[in-house]
């Protein structure tokens, strides 16, 4: 799977240089953000690839608001599910749920554009406790959620293909943290700090209004 997945990240960085490449020479149906455009509505999905564990999937819905012909600023809302090393134990099922402030800027105004990202994000990770406790036996989860938080950098593409439609491609990275309550064997309570950063490949659609 971990193969699979270098593959999928591979191949979209791959046409995301073949897409800037060709940018300068595509006649494509322009979408002019200053024309009229002032919200831009994104969906997408892809695989997530955490540094620490095992392929997964990734989704993302995102909501922007257009600032200037290159910029963009705004929201977006992104699910996990993917087994990670948690307390030092492996393959521990979690589903993260992000939320993630996120701005964008565009190298060219209209026709493909590659472009550039920053977003900062808190979430809520959801894991399977039990299976922790019993591979760790000398802990006591407190809970099965834990609070994070991180920030991501990401690289793309976007192809107009339509009157106000378009695809893209990213390839992102992304720094996140865990905080998790716990007892230890002396019956302390802990907080635990795991590292959740990864590797993200996906494609998707945008809809200009």
């Amino acid at each position: 799977m971990k193969q699979l997945a270098l593959r999928y990240l591979f191949t979209v960085m791959m046409g995301l240089i073949v897409f800037g490449g060709l940018s300068d020479h595509a006649q494509a149906k322009v979408i002019e953000s200053e024309e009229s455009d002032t919200v831009v509505i994104s969906g997408g999905g892809g695989f997530f690839y955490p540094f620490q564990g095992q392929t997964g999937v990734s989704g993302i819905f995102q909501a922007m608001g257009i600032i200037s012909p290159q910029e963009r600023i705004g929201v977006e809302l992104e699910y996990r599910n993917y087994d990670t090393e948690l307390f030092h134990a492996n393959n521990i099922d979690t589903q993260a749920y992000i939320l993630r402030g996120i701005g964008q800027y565009m190298f060219l105004s209209h026709g493909i554009s590659p472009y550039i990202g920053l977003g900062v994000n808190i979430a809520l990770n959801v894991f399977d406790e039990n299976d922790v406790e019993k591979k760790r036996t000398s802990i006591n989860v407190k809970g099965n959620k834990g609070f994070g938080y991180g920030i991501m950098g990401l690289l793309g593409v976007e192809a107009p293909v339509g009157q106000g439609v378009a695809i893209f491609a990213e390839g992102r990275v992304s720094a996140d943290f865990q905080l998790t309550r716990y007892t230890n064997a002396s019956g302390k309570n802990k907080i635990d700090v795991e590292n959740l950063s990864g590797l993200t490949g996906m494609v998707g659609i945008r809809f200009h209004f």
